[in-house]
C-alpha cells in the first residue's frame, strides 16, 4: 500500500522527470490511498482492535504476592512517628500492614518538616525493613567483594585483634559509638571497651556537636539551640556565613525559603 499526497499545487512542478517517472512506477505498481481514506480506514481498523482486545488481551490486573501472602490483602495502619535521625523532631506516617513497615510518608501538617523530608528522613524505612540492606558479612578479596559466613567474619575479625592487641597494646585501638545506638547498645560497647582494657572510646554525638555546644554556651550561655523553626520565618534578615543549608540542613533551609 502507497499513501499519497493528493496536491493540485505546483510544488511538484520543479521536480526531476527521474522523480516523476517514479512516482508513476509506484503509483501503477501498488494501490493508492490519500491521507483521509488511510485515516478513517486506519481508525475502524485501531477500533476493531481494541474491541478485540477487550475480549481477549485485556484482563483483570492481579497484584502481586511477595512472601507468599498478597500485598494489601492484610489490615494497613497508618502510624505518626518521629524520624529518628536527629533531633530536628520531623514527623513521619508509617504505614503498616500486618505489623509490617511497608512505606513512609511525609507529614504534610507538620510544623516542623512541613511535609518534606531531608535525604536521611526519606530512607528512614530502609535501616530496619530495607529490601537492599547488606544482611551478610562481605569480605574484599582480589578487589571484589565475596559473601562469608559469620562464624568466619568473627573468627578472622577477633584473631586480628587480638594480634594487634599483643603487638601494640590495647590503647593501639579506638571505639567509636553512633548516635544510632539506643542506650543498651551503647551501655554493652563501652563495657566491651573496659573488657577490651582500654579507656579510648568516644561517642559520635559528643564529637558532632562539642564545637557547636561550645560555641552556643559562650554566645548564649546555653549550650543549644534558644529559637524555634518557626522563628525563622518571622526573621527580617537572614545570614548564611560558611554553610549550605540546602545540603547540611534542607529541613531549616525549607524554613527559610517559606520566610524569603
Amino acid at each position: 500500500m502507497l499513501l499519497t499526497k493528493k496536491n493540485s499545487g505546483t510544488a511538484g512542478a520543479s521536480a526531476s522527470p527521474f522523480v516523476h517517472s517514479l512516482r508513476r512506477g509506484l503509483t501503477q505498481a501498488l494501490p493508492t490511498l490519500d491521507r483521509r481514506t488511510f485515516l478513517r480506514r486506519s481508525g475502524l481498523g485501531v477500533g476493531v482492535g481494541l474491541a478485540a482486545s477487550q475480549l481477549s488481551l485485556v484482563k483483570k490486573a492481579q497484584a502481586g504476592t511477595q512472601g507468599g501472602a498478597n500485598i494489601g490483602a492484610g489490615k494497613v495502619e497508618v502510624k505518626r512517628t518521629v524520624c529518628t535521625h536527629c533531633s530536628v523532631g520531623c514527623a513521619v506516617d508509617a504505614v503498616v500492614e500486618n505489623g509490617v513497615w511497608v512505606r513512609q510518608e511525609a507529614v504534610f501538617d507538620s510544623p516542623i518538616n512541613l511535609g518534606a523530608h531531608c535525604a536521611k528522613g526519606a530512607a528512614l524505612r530502609e535501616h530496619g525493613h530495607g529490601e537492599y540492606r547488606l544482611r551478610y558479612p562481605m569480605k574484599l578479596v582480589n578487589g571484589k567483594y565475596e559473601r562469608i559466613s559469620w562464624d568466619t567474619a568473627l573468627t578472622e575479625i577477633s584473631e586480628r585483634m587480638l594480634e594487634l592487641r599483643k603487638a601494640s597494646g590495647p590503647d593501639s585501638v579506638y571505639f567509636i559509638g553512633s548516635s544510632k545506638h539506643n542506650n543498651e547498645q551503647a551501655y554493652l560497647m563501652r563495657k566491651f571497651v573496659s573488657f577490651w582494657g582500654s579507656n579510648n572510646t568516644d561517642h559520635q554525638a559528643r564529637i558532632c556537636h562539642s564545637t557547636t555546644v561550645a560555641g552556643v554556651a559562650n554566645t548564649w550561655g546555653y549550650g543549644a539551640m534558644t529559637n524555634s523553626y518557626n522563628d525563622m520565618q518571622n526573621s527580617k534578615c537572614a545570614l548564611y556565613i560558611g554553610s549550605n543549608a540546602a545540603e547540611a540542613h534542607p529541613v531549616s533551609m525549607l524554613h527559610m525559603l517559606h520566610a524569603k
